[in-house]
């Protein structure tokens, strides 16, 4: 176990990280223009290739997403404030579920707004949009509803704006494949000094303590406090290395998917 200094240490570090992201809350939360597209921008471009399915619109909404999970995550770790002391509270399991909303979400915009090619950030758009349509499918298959268009009409629409925008028909439904794990890859990729496989570690880390999966505990600290036969009796508790470690990529995913939204949105002078 780490001593309560160190833990402080980190704490202070966790704290700080998240201090950050403040802005960010306001931006989302408020009805500003900050997510306004001006005219001759990129993303003012990538918009009218493929309406109604806006790059700017999903882009900001997973920055939105990954703000509010970074917000609740500061709300659950500080509580009251009595002069210079506050009380902060871990979570073994329940933070890492918000700590992989705000990463996940971060990963997803950056991997939309960091092309440099508008048939790539369009492709990437049409690509989620078609696996939305699919999750949408299934839910009105388990609640027996009738959606508005069938999932025919709705493909051929995905695929009628993907050949406008200058992909072959032959390629739509290779170039539309979508994976979360590819994502995520790729969105590391574009973060300075973190690379794929850390982004994918960070991500696989969180989801591990997010599902309660066996191998999860290889992310916490781990005391033995009791042993029958073969079975020991284990206390587990959070690793606070290992929380400083995913809150700041999380906080760097999401700050660089904020610039690159902004270098985007904004027309060139």
């Amino acid at each position: 176990m780490t001593t309560s200094t160190d833990e402080e240490q980190y704490l202070r570090a966790i704290l700080t990280r998240l201090e950050q992201t403040k802005p960010y809350e306001a931006l989302t939360s408020m009805p500003l223009s900050a997510w306004d597209v001006q005219p001759g921008s990129a993303l003012a471009g990538d918009d009218a290739k493929i309406n109604p399915y806006q790059v700017s619109h999903l882009a900001w909404q997973a920055l939105t997403v990954a703000s509010d999970h970074l917000h609740c995550l500061r709300r659950s770790l500080v509580g009251d404030e009595q002069g210079d002391e506050i009380t902060v509270t871990m979570h073994t399991y329940a933070q890492a579920t918000l700590l992989r909303g705000a990463f996940e979400n971060g990963a997803r915009a950056v991997w939309l707004l960091a092309p440099g090619k508008r048939l790539t950030r369009i492709q990437r758009r049409l690509a989620l949009q078609m696996e939305d349509n699919g999750h949408s499918d299934r839910m009105n298959q388990l609640l027996g509803t009738t959606p508005r268009r069938t999932k025919a009409e709705r493909a051929k629409e995905i695929t009628d704006l993907a050949v406008g925008a200058g992909i072959p028909p032959s390629d739509v439904k290779k170039e539309l494949a979508f994976g979360y794990k590819k994502m995520v890859r790729t969105a590391g990729d574009y973060l300075a000094g973190v690379g794929a496989a850390e982004a994918e570690a960070v991500w696989s880390a969180c989801s591990a303590l997010a599902h309660g999966d066996v191998h999860s505990m290889g992310f916490l600290e781990r005391e033995i406090v009791g042993q029958v036969g073969n079975v020991a009796f284990t206390k587990l508790s959070t690793d606070y290395k290992i929380m400083v470690w995913v809150t700041t990529r999380a906080v760097q995913m999401v700050e660089h998917g904020f610039h690159l939204y902004k270098e985007r949105a904004t027309a060139p002078v």
